[in-house]
């Protein structure tokens, strides 16, 4: 019995001596910061890993150059366009599959979205349906390598001046954050086109996404800073406090972060086009022309509704002279007094109108998020 008991005792120190001495390996530990060396926490509650920015932006915001430039790719506001790249390792962490209506049936990685992003994409297509708007998900996540499939295959078929102007370079696309996606309408065919910016849902998205922590990434009127076409559909997850700020000051994340020139720069030195950040830009509809929030009036000039009454001008009419008689220029021969003629009877002329202006037969376009 005491022998049993002796052994008992010493496996129980022997246990706790490994304990004691390996203890559990820390969580996110990786130094190649490879896929396959992630080991993730799952909590329902968890608002995942925040941007670096405090929720009270007025500590920072009286002036806009202090904001600083967030890189980071596990944050909410971190930076991706054309100059600041995401590594081609990166995968974000906590993806799942937001309780959404999509434009496909079938299973894709492009369903998924980071759980924060995914929680407020269903907080935001339960709104618009509250107010008869239907929303559809077409494109979220996008991985760096399923990017780089997209990329080659455009050179392949198009070659690299043209894949420039058409694709998002890998590394450059905002799909690969997870925090990202591509949404459409009935309206529209479910497409991607750019006349969703004036349909009612893209309205109301465009008027409606900040206030669920989204912003339309891509505006009108912004190509030059963002390096991207005009894609009302495109939105993009930065928590509420940011995607507020950037609402109602009409910015772009370039613009928030000072670094507008940036892209400007990159496409004087490059030489390039603006770009999509889509699967497959050829699915692109391009509005023609490009999509207005309140189309002007017709371009043909409408008649007066009294014709037969000139428009009445500043100017007087000048009085018209009686035309005088002019003499014979004297010749070497002499010739006949011309016979008398009558003389004519001046004949009163209409006050000097000017031609109705004509209207632009051009259409006027508006930025929806555009500075005023």
């Amino acid at each position: 019995m005491k022998r049993y008991i002796l052994a008992g005792i010493i496996l129980f120190f022997v246990l706790s001596g490994i304990v004691i001495f390996n203890p559990a390996k820390p969580q996110h530990n990786s130094s190649n910061n490879k896929p396959a060396a992630y080991e993730y926490y799952y909590n329902e509650n968890e608002d995942e890993e925040d941007s670096l920015l405090p929720e009270d932006l007025s500590s920072i915001l009286s002036n806009i150059q202090t904001v600083p430039l967030d890189t980071i790719p596990s944050s909410k506001t971190v930076l991706v366009n054309r100059v600041y790249l995401l590594p081609s390792d990166y995968i974000p962490p906590n993806l799942v599959v937001p309780n959404v209506k999509f434009s496909f049936t079938y299973s894709s990685d492009k369903r998924k979205l980071r759980k924060v992003a995914a929680d407020a994409l269903e907080r935001l297509f339960q709104a618009g349906e509250k107010e008869h708007v239907e929303l559809y998900g077409v494109s979220g996540y996008r991985s760096y390598a399923r990017q780089k499939q997209i990329y080659d295959k455009n050179i392949a078929t198009r070659g690299q001046a043209v894949t420039d102007a058409v694709s998002a370079k890998p590394g450059s696309s905002e799909h690969q954050t997870g925090l990202t996606i591509d949404v459409s309408a009935r309206s529209v065919n479910f497409r991607l086109d750019q006349s969703f910016g004036d349909t009612t849902e893209g309205q109301w998205l465009a008027e409606n996404a900040h206030l669920y922590g989204f912003i339309i990434r891509y505006p009108y009127g912004k190509t030059e800073i963002t390096g991207y076409s005009y894609e009302p559909w495109h939105i993009r997850f930065v928590g509420k406090a940011v995607a507020t700020y950037l609402y109602e000051n009409k910015l772009t994340l370039e613009e928030y972060y000072g670094v507008e020139d940036a892209v400007k720069d990159d496409t004087i030195k490059n030489e390039s086009e603006p770009r999509v950040d889509v699967e497959d830009p050829d699915s692109v509809k391009y509005a023609t022309p490009k999509p207005t929030i309140k189309p002007k009036a017709s371009a043909s000039p409408k008649p007066s509704k009294k014709p037969e009454h000139p428009k009445k001008t500043n100017e007087k009419p000048g009085k018209t002279k009686k035309p005088t008689q002019t003499k014979t220029p004297a010749t070497d021969k002499p010739t006949a007094p011309p016979a008398a003629t009558p003389e004519p009877t001046p004949v009163p002329t209409a006050a000097p109108t000017n031609p109705p202006a004509a209207e632009s037969s051009e259409p006027t376009f508006q930025d929806h998020n555009a500075p005023q």
